[in-house]
């Protein structure tokens, strides 16, 4: 059964026992069925839902995984847990994250600051490419294999994407590298997916095969260092550009 939330509780970080004293009262930035996601100064706040055995069984962030994850992970491109969140009588209820600003978000549509998701260069695809090929090989190190990465997943900040909700990432007793490499490909190649169907008008057989374009870069051993050479040196290239070139090559 899913846990009861009062809005007059008061909640605190673990580590340092800062106070959020009416959480249901700050901006909230996500919800989903394992809980809500509110923004709290620099810092992002998930409640989660469920009790903790509910928690177990759906397999989502426990307080040792989350323990687990926020002590042993150093990754540069995932909101990872920095803290655990506490209720009034010490009970765990959530976690801390840093707060990432999503600069395609609609409420930025006024600000200089909004971009689509293909207004981004090739060489910020590459670069980020690298770093999350880096946080994959950590993840694979401490054992933990990512796992429900969706189009809910990826935050496009400034600095280009972040991928959030590790809520179903499972701490192995197996080596987990290749799956985690696979999802490294997939992570890149349905992100070119989404902005080769903003990139162009396609119809249904279209993205059917380049889902299917999708479904075998996933599973190639060479697809990041394939993806580096075909954009060579056309740093500057933006993304919108590159997908339209990427979409005839796969349909012709």
């Amino acid at each position: 059964m899913a846990r009861t939330f009062y809005q007059n509780k008061t909640y605190v970080f673990r580590s340092s026992l800062e106070v959020v004293p009416d959480i249901f009262s700050l901006p909230r930035i996500g919800a989903g069925h394992d809980g809500y996601v509110f923004r709290f100064n620099n810092k992002a706040l998930k409640l989660l839902k469920y009790d903790i055995s509910l928690r177990k069984e759906k397999r989502l962030m426990t307080f040792t995984k989350a323990v687990y994850f926020q002590d042993e992970l150093d990754l540069k491109r995932f909101a990872k847990p920095t803290d655990i969140l506490l209720d009034e009588e010490g009970v765990y209820s959530g976690y801390v994250m840093d707060y990432l600003e999503d600069v395609t978000s609609e409420d930025k549509k006024d600000l200089p600051i909004h971009r689509s998701i293909v207004d981004f260069t090739c060489g910020e695809l590459v670069h980020t490419a690298n770093q999350l090929e880096e946080d994959f090989a950590e993840l694979s190190r401490k054992k933990v294999l990512a796992l429900d990465i969706n189009s809910g997943s990826y935050i496009y900040t400034t600095d280009f994407i972040k991928l959030c909700d590790m809520d179903k990432y499972q701490i192995s007793d197996r080596d987990v590298t290749e799956r985690n490499k696979s999802m490294l490909n997939y992570v890149i190649a349905k992100y070119l997916y989404y902005a080769m169907e903003l990139s162009d008008s396609l119809d249904k057989e279209q993205l059917k095969r380049i889902n299917a374009w999708v479904k075998k870069m996933t599973n190639s051993r060479q697809f990041i260092g394939s993806l580096e050479k075909e954009i060579g040196r056309s740093y500057s290239t933006p993304i919108r550009e590159y997908a339209k070139h990427k979409v005839k090559s796969i349909i012709k």
